[in-house]
């Protein structure tokens, strides 16, 4: 299934109130206080029955500085999965020199892909947010006053230092609000290394002009995020490595901000070994009743799970061509895209709440919904480490915006875990032509 219609009508809901209900994680030093809107948002309804949004227009207002701040890493519920904690390093390694790829001892993929041409000074190609949500009718204006809503958390690899900066160039570029440290929506979590056996070495960046970096998937989910709620703070984690050790520690960290959504645009192949490394200290990582918690589905194509993706805690995000079509009452036609992963978890039984919708048996099934992720068309977004202005697909585009999606309606569910209320739903959906081998039952996704 893919993004629905938009209801006809509007829903004013309440901010939730972030930072509040769990306790923060140690610092080296604390941060300067926040304070949580006191205004309330309007979403519109994007035909999710958790009233996945187009945006949250919060009213005019300033949140302190957020600090940019080191967090201690540790063990995930007195465990760890099959090695020692990362240790310290000399100096946090580069995310535009850290591949894709799994790296060594298969660790996590990024799943964002590259289209278009070189880089340049002004967008080459890809999509707008205007043009991306018109595509799956959401309103193509927002509020201009300073981001005070929900906060979106962000789980990557290694240390991006030019986010910030990748972040106000693509707000800039297409009339959103600023969100920068200094007015209070944006904060940067880096993750302390702790004594132990280092985090496996990463994939060597490429040297083709399509190859991509963790730091572009970081540019990518600032930008989708931005892109799917104009009006919500957003939390950069940085994990030390991409080990599962690492990411699913900075899940927890992530966690404990109290974030409405948390996006994972990343995955570990449930096969070739890997499985047993899926332990349930990993599975925990991801069990935050109340947040919004999302997973790309990868982009190693048909009968391809990865974890969290496979998770009965995320919404799975897989991935769609979308292509422009004047002659259809939408604008736009829209398959499954190949290189979407999707098929039958072979570890995780399948969730109540995806019964009867599923030709596996018994076992959880990828994804749960979708959007565009062929980078053919693709989303324009910046990347200093880049030198410029890029075209970015893959399933990393549809797990950032469906977490803003989640975070702007404001109403997951303080108990909800996982897509139960998506499934509830399914008669809203945009029907999606070729299955890509998706054993969903549905048609498309």
């Amino acid at each position: 299934m893919s993004l629905g219609r938009p209801l006809s009508r509007m829903k004013t809901l309440p901010i939730p109130q972030s930072d509040v209900s769990r306790p923060l994680p140690p610092f080296e030093s604390a941060p300067e206080p926040r304070h949580d809107a006191k205004s309330l948002v309007t979403a519109f309804v994007a035909a999710f029955a958790v009233g996945l949004a187009a945006g949250c227009a919060a009213s005019p207002g300033s949140l302190a500085p957020a600090a940019h701040n080191t967090v201690s890493s540790g063990p995930r519920d007195g465990q760890n999965i099959s090695r020692a904690l990362p240790a310290a390093s000399p100096t946090p390694f580069p995310a535009s020199e850290a591949g894709c790829g799994p790296g060594d001892d298969d660790g996590a993929e990024c799943g964002v892909t590259k289209g278009g041409g070189p880089p340049g000074k002004t967008p080459q190609g890809g999509l707008t947010p205007q043009q991306l949500r018109a595509a799956y009718g959401l309103p193509t204006t927002w509020s201009t006053a300073v981001p005070n809503g929900p906060m979106v958390a962000i789980v990557v690899a290694f240390n991006n230092p030019h986010a910030e900066d990748n972040l106000a160039a693509y707000r800039s570029q297409f009339g959103f609000p600023a969100c920068t440290s200094k007015n209070g929506c944006f904060q940067l979590i880096k993750m302390k290394p702790t004594p132990g056996a280092p985090p496996p070495a990463p994939a060597p960046k490429g040297n083709s002009v399509d190859a991509t970096t963790w730091s572009d998937e970081a540019a990518l989910d600032l930008a989708m995020v931005s892109a799917a709620c104009p009006n919500c703070r957003i939390t950069l984690v940085q994990s030390v490595g991409q080990d599962l050790d690492s990411l699913a520690n900075a899940v927890n960290v992530a966690a404990s901000y109290s974030p409405a959504a948390i996006s994972n645009s990343w995955g570990v192949p449930e096969g070739g070994g890997n499985a047993p490394n899926i332990d349930a200290a990993a599975q925990s990582a991801f069990n935050h009743p109340g947040i919004a918690i999302t997973a790309s589905a990868g982009d190693l194509g048909s009968g391809q799970v990865q974890f969290p993706a496979s998770s009965p805690y995320v919404t799975a995000v897989g991935g769609t061509s979308l292509t422009a079509s004047a002659g259809s009452a939408r604008g736009y036609t829209e398959t499954a895209w190949s290189g979407t992963g999707s098929g039958c978890s072979i570890m995780i039984a399948q969730p109540s709440w995806q019964s009867g919708t599923s030709s596996c048996a018994g076992e959880r099934t990828v994804p749960d919904i979708s959007m565009l992720a062929d980078a053919t068309t693709g989303v324009a977004v910046y990347n200093k480490d880049e030198d410029g202005w890029i075209q970015l697909g893959g399933t990393s585009l549809g797990a950032p915006f469906i977490a803003g999606l989640y975070a702007a309606a404001g109403d997951y569910g303080a108990a909800t875990i996982g897509a139960p209320q998506l499934y509830a739903s399914l008669g809203n959906f945009n029907a999606v032509p070729g299955t890509n081998g998706s054993p969903n039952g549905l048609t498309g996704f």
